[in-house]
Protein backbone atom coordinates (compact mmCIF):
# COMPACT_ATOMS: atom_id res chain seq x y z
CA UNK A 1 0.00 0.00 0.00
CA UNK A 2 1.30 3.58 -0.82
CA UNK A 3 1.91 5.68 1.75
CA UNK A 4 -0.84 7.92 2.96
CA UNK A 5 1.11 11.50 1.80
CA UNK A 6 0.80 10.74 -1.78
CA UNK A 7 -3.29 10.49 -1.69
CA UNK A 8 -5.96 13.07 -1.02
CA UNK A 9 -7.82 12.71 2.43
CA UNK A 10 -11.21 13.66 2.11
CA UNK A 11 -12.57 15.48 5.19
CA UNK A 12 -15.98 17.63 5.91
CA UNK A 13 -16.26 21.03 4.92
CA UNK A 14 -17.23 23.18 7.82
CA UNK A 15 -18.50 26.69 8.57
CA UNK A 16 -21.13 28.88 6.72
CA UNK A 17 -18.77 30.58 4.68
CA UNK A 18 -16.97 27.93 3.00
CA UNK A 19 -20.57 25.90 2.95
CA UNK A 20 -22.17 29.03 0.93
CA UNK A 21 -19.10 29.01 -1.07
CA UNK A 22 -18.71 25.44 -2.19
CA UNK A 23 -22.49 25.69 -3.37
CA UNK A 24 -22.57 29.36 -5.07
CA UNK A 25 -18.96 29.97 -6.97
CA UNK A 26 -18.49 25.67 -7.72
CA UNK A 27 -18.69 24.84 -11.30
CA UNK A 28 -22.36 22.65 -11.88
CA UNK A 29 -22.73 19.43 -13.26
CA UNK A 30 -25.64 16.98 -12.92
CA UNK A 31 -26.97 13.88 -13.20
CA UNK A 32 -30.48 11.82 -13.07
CA UNK A 33 -30.24 12.12 -9.04
CA UNK A 34 -27.62 14.34 -7.91
CA UNK A 35 -25.75 17.84 -8.64
CA UNK A 36 -22.17 18.39 -7.51
CA UNK A 37 -20.69 22.05 -7.40
CA UNK A 38 -16.94 21.38 -7.99
CA UNK A 39 -14.17 23.69 -6.55
CA UNK A 40 -10.98 23.96 -8.68
CA UNK A 41 -7.90 24.24 -6.10
CA UNK A 42 -6.62 26.98 -8.82
CA UNK A 43 -10.34 28.88 -8.41
CA UNK A 44 -9.65 28.83 -4.41
CA UNK A 45 -9.64 31.96 -2.34
CA UNK A 46 -8.35 32.15 0.92
CA UNK A 47 -11.75 31.83 2.72
CA UNK A 48 -12.91 28.41 0.66
CA UNK A 49 -11.25 25.73 3.04
CA UNK A 50 -9.82 25.58 6.36
CA UNK A 51 -6.15 26.54 6.53
CA UNK A 52 -3.69 23.81 5.58
CA UNK A 53 -6.41 22.27 3.39
CA UNK A 54 -4.84 22.22 -0.17
CA UNK A 55 -3.86 18.55 0.15
CA UNK A 56 -7.53 17.83 1.36
CA UNK A 57 -10.76 17.26 -0.90
CA UNK A 58 -13.61 18.46 0.74
CA UNK A 59 -16.86 16.71 0.59
CA UNK A 60 -20.76 18.29 1.47
CA UNK A 61 -23.53 16.66 0.83
CA UNK A 62 -26.88 18.25 1.29
CA UNK A 63 -30.98 16.04 1.19
CA UNK A 64 -33.56 18.56 1.45
CA UNK A 65 -36.12 17.31 3.85
CA UNK A 66 -39.04 17.92 1.82
CA UNK A 67 -37.49 15.73 -0.75
CA UNK A 68 -36.88 12.78 2.01
CA UNK A 69 -38.72 13.46 4.75
CA UNK A 70 -37.34 11.00 7.29
CA UNK A 71 -33.70 11.45 8.80
CA UNK A 72 -32.89 7.95 8.38
CA UNK A 73 -33.58 8.02 4.60
CA UNK A 74 -31.24 11.06 4.69
CA UNK A 75 -28.31 10.11 6.11
CA UNK A 76 -28.09 6.94 4.22
CA UNK A 77 -28.23 8.83 1.32
CA UNK A 78 -25.26 10.84 2.22
CA UNK A 79 -23.53 8.33 3.91
CA UNK A 80 -23.54 6.42 0.24
CA UNK A 81 -22.30 9.37 -1.41
CA UNK A 82 -19.23 9.70 0.62
CA UNK A 83 -18.38 6.58 0.47
CA UNK A 84 -18.93 6.56 -3.29
CA UNK A 85 -16.53 9.39 -3.51
CA UNK A 86 -13.99 7.42 -1.22
CA UNK A 87 -13.78 4.83 -4.06
CA UNK A 88 -13.82 6.88 -6.65
CA UNK A 89 -10.37 8.56 -4.71
CA UNK A 90 -9.34 5.62 -4.10
CA UNK A 91 -9.72 5.10 -8.26
CA UNK A 92 -8.49 8.82 -9.19
CA UNK A 93 -6.19 9.23 -6.13
CA UNK A 94 -5.28 13.57 -7.49
CA UNK A 95 -7.81 15.12 -8.45
CA UNK A 96 -7.79 18.68 -9.75
CA UNK A 97 -11.09 19.42 -6.60
CA UNK A 98 -10.74 21.35 -3.66
CA UNK A 99 -14.54 21.14 -2.67
CA UNK A 100 -17.28 18.93 -4.05
CA UNK A 101 -20.99 19.81 -2.85
CA UNK A 102 -23.49 17.64 -3.83
CA UNK A 103 -27.03 18.23 -3.70
CA UNK A 104 -29.80 15.13 -3.91
CA UNK A 105 -33.25 15.70 -6.49
CA UNK A 106 -34.88 12.73 -6.15
CA UNK A 107 -37.90 12.64 -3.92
CA UNK A 108 -37.17 8.79 -1.75
CA UNK A 109 -40.30 8.30 0.74
CA UNK A 110 -38.55 5.00 2.29
CA UNK A 111 -34.48 4.04 3.51
CA UNK A 112 -34.97 0.66 1.22
CA UNK A 113 -35.30 2.80 -1.78
CA UNK A 114 -31.50 4.62 -1.24
CA UNK A 115 -29.51 1.35 -2.31
CA UNK A 116 -25.46 1.69 -3.13
CA UNK A 117 -26.50 0.60 -6.42
CA UNK A 118 -28.44 2.96 -7.50
CA UNK A 119 -26.28 5.72 -6.41
CA UNK A 120 -22.67 4.56 -6.66
CA UNK A 121 -23.00 5.19 -10.23
CA UNK A 122 -24.32 8.86 -10.46
CA UNK A 123 -21.97 9.72 -8.52
CA UNK A 124 -19.47 8.11 -10.62
CA UNK A 125 -21.02 9.80 -13.53
CA UNK A 126 -21.09 13.23 -11.99
CA UNK A 127 -17.31 13.37 -11.01
CA UNK A 128 -16.66 11.70 -14.42
CA UNK A 129 -18.33 14.89 -16.01
CA UNK A 130 -16.76 17.08 -14.05
CA UNK A 131 -12.90 15.53 -13.77
CA UNK A 132 -13.65 15.68 -18.07
CA UNK A 133 -14.13 19.16 -17.95
CA UNK A 134 -10.93 20.16 -15.52
CA UNK A 135 -8.71 18.49 -17.45
CA UNK A 136 -9.75 19.75 -20.79
CA UNK A 137 -9.89 23.13 -19.14
CA UNK A 138 -6.32 22.20 -18.04
CA UNK A 139 -4.97 21.10 -21.21
CA UNK A 140 -5.76 24.56 -22.87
Amino acid sequence: MWPSLFFMKMRALKGRAQITSAFRRGRKFASQTIVVHCRSKHQARENDAPQGGDKDLFVICAVRKKQVPHAVTRNRIKRIVRESVRAYLKEYPSMPFMTLAFVWQVTMKHHSEAQTEQIKPQVYDVLNLAMQYFSEKQSR
